[in-house]
């Protein structure tokens, strides 16, 4: 499945992030995708894997040119669309270091999963999503 970010490749991005998103659930491989919507970015969206799947990281990059960023975040059934997980992501960008933080996730208490957040790297992570 491929995966997309709708940035507009003529500005140059400021930072990026590389995502994994790994469904822990006993759901359907495939069943989940999972979509940030940022200013200087639209919708990347990317598939969730399975444990034990090996996948490549997805690159997403941001051309806003603070060092700040809100981005939301929509994990998308793709069997019957429903969001049974929204929040929000504050990312914080340190451009002497390269580093990424992602300092607070926020998840809508109506959301039916749960996720984890783990760091891989400077700017990489695991996102995994689990049940409630």
């Amino acid at each position: 499945m491929m995966e997309r970010s709708d940035i507009a490749y003529y500005q140059q991005p400021h930072f990026s992030i590389d995502l994994n998103l790994i469904d822990t659930t006993d759901a359907r491989v495939g069943t989940y995708w999972i979509i940030l919507d940022a200013a200087g970015m639209r919708d990347a969206k990317m598939s969730a894997v399975k444990v034990g799947s090996k996948r490549a990281y997805v690159n997403i990059p941001f051309t806003v040119s603070s060092n700040k960023l809100t981005c939301a975040i929509y994990i998308r059934n793709k069997i019957n669309s429903s969001y049974p997980l929204t929040g929000t992501l504050y990312l914080d960008y340190d451009p002497l270091s390269h580093f990424v933080d992602i300092s607070t996730v926020k998840i809508s208490p109506e959301s039916q999963l749960g996720l984890d957040i783990d760091r891989v790297g400077n700017t990489k992570f695991d996102f995994k999503l689990k049940e409630k």
